[in-house]
C-alpha cells in the first residue's frame, strides 16, 4: 500500500536547492520583480495623470479647468 500525501511531504528537507539556487533567495527575486511592476505601473498612471491635467489646462484655462472640475464633482 502506498503511503499517504501526508507522510511523504514529510522527509522534504527545510532549506532545499535547485541547482545552487535557495528557494528563498528564488522568492526574494520574485518580490523585488513584483514591487519594480508596481512601481512602474504607479509611474505610468502618474504620467498618464500629468499629462491629463495639462491638457485641460491648455484647452481650458486655470479658471476653466477649475470650473470643469467642480461640475464633474457637484454634477453641475
Amino acid at each position: 500500500m502506498m503511503n499517504s500525501r501526508k507522510e511523504k511531504m514529510t522527509h522534504i528537507p527545510q532549506h532545499y536547492a535547485y541547482q545552487g539556487i535557495q528557494v528563498e533567495e528564488a522568492g526574494e527575486g520574485l518580490n523585488m520583480a513584483a514591487f519594480g511592476i508596481m512601481v512602474s505601473l504607479a509611474g505610468i498612471v502618474g504620467f498618464w495623470g500629468l499629462a491629463c491635467m495639462v491638457a485641460g489646462l491648455m484647452n481650458n484655462g486655470l479658471l476653466g479647468l477649475g470650473r470643469s472640475w467642480l461640475a464633474a464633482i457637484l454634477g453641475f
